[in-house]
């Protein structure tokens, strides 16, 4: 979703193309941090299972930690061709402007 509206935020004001990446980066950073505390339901002692044990262990926590990340390191790698697309804008337009008709 973070790559679809980046996309076609190119078809739009510069404000909604850095609203939007400002929007996804601040959203993942939440997920990660919630995956932070979500609570792990403990385990019963009848249960045969030790927290050591792998195919015991409640994943739900390590997804979200998962999503939230992935969704940063998306904005960040959409961050740097965004910032290179607005330098050479503002090259193009300071060239354009100078140059005489």
């Amino acid at each position: 979703m973070i790559a679809a509206g980046w996309t076609l935020s190119w078809w739009g004001q510069r404000w909604i193309r850095w609203t939007l990446l400002s929007a996804g980066a601040i959203v993942s950073v939440l997920v990660v941090v919630m995956g932070f505390h979500l609570s792990v339901p403990s385990l019963s002692p009848d249960s045969g299972c030790t927290r050591e044990q792998v195919q015991c262990m409640n994943f739900r926590p390590v997804f979200w930690l998962e999503t939230g990340l992935f969704g940063f390191v998306c904005c960040v790698l959409l961050f740097i061709p965004t910032v290179v697309a607005e330098i050479v804008n503002r090259v193009e337009n300071r060239a354009a402007a100078d140059s005489p008709h």
